[in-house]
């Protein structure tokens, strides 16, 4: 689906390009030329790229209201508990922390479910409406949270994937209402964080961290590594990434660097 681009210079600075998976988060994972590597499935090549760069983001998917308002504060309260934890301010996840993670965890996986399957424009059951606003009044009601019916009567699939994304993440966050989460440590090896984790509940941390929803805090060696990396690998829709690929590879197949990211695209 074709996005709808902003008015030349983006007057009223809705954001164009949206991350499912946090822009901050992909920074904890970025080597010393502040890059990830990128395995990029359907293209079949990996290469090094910035935390911004548009292969992790969306193009106007969901409405500013989403955007910088329930996703922004998900994403605060979130990261402020993964610094925490990072830092070594806090070793373990208090039960009302658990429902910030996965609301975090929702957050992300529907947004990159989103990010693939698009919402489209929807045109509105009615003969005309009593006011057609220009686009640049749609923009500045868009910026403060307002919805509107577009002359050609149609309202933007971004407004409504911003209403949906919102009644998923309270619908799963009742559904895992009981899930508790634990940090597990990588002792061996760093972790894959693909574009998405639906088949697993699993939210990356760092190159040798996770938060994971089976198990309690832990460290585990390079065999149980690999297995999150497997799933990692299974879930993804069109890329995955790490700090280094082959601290992540070499574990599981025993090919080189180049060798295992070709083998697995």
């Amino acid at each position: 689906m074709k996005y709808e681009k902003p008015q030349k210079g983006n007057p009223h600075e809705p954001t164009i390009n949206q991350h499912a998976f946090p822009a901050k988060s992909i920074s904890r994972f970025t080597d010393k030329s502040g890059r990830v590597e990128v395995a990029l499935t359907k293209a079949g090549k990996v290469v090094k790229l910035k935390p911004q760069d548009q292969a992790f983001c969306a193009k106007r998917i969901w409405n500013q209201r989403a955007e910088s308002g329930y996703m922004k504060s998900i994403e605060d309260k979130f990261q402020s508990l993964a610094e925490a934890i990072l830092d070594g301010r806090q070793k373990c996840i208090t039960p009302i922390e658990d429902h910030l993670v996965t609301e975090m965890f929702a957050l992300w996986n529907l947004r990159a479910h989103r990010k693939e399957n698009p919402i489209e424009d929807q045109k509105v059951n009615a003969i005309d409406v009593a006011v057609k606003f220009t686009k640049d009044q749609q923009e500045i009601m868009e910026k403060n949270h307002i919805t509107t019916i577009r002359p050609d009567l149609t309202i933007a699939g971004r407004d409504l994937a911003g209403i949906s994304l919102q009644m998923d993440i309270d619908r799963i966050c009742e559904q895992m209402h009981d899930t508790e989460w634990g940090v597990l440590t990588a002792a061996e090896g760093e972790f894959i964080v693909p574009d998405n984790f639906s088949n697993a509940r699993i939210l990356p941390l760092s190159p040798t961290k996770c938060l994971f929803s089976q198990s309690k805090n832990d460290t585990i060696g390079r065999g149980e590594v690999a297995k999150l990396n497997r799933l990692a690998l299974a879930t993804s829709y069109d890329h995955w990434f790490a700090r280094d690929i082959s601290k992540c590879l070499n574990y599981m197949d025993g090919h080189s660097k180049r060798e295992s990211a070709c083998f697995l695209l």
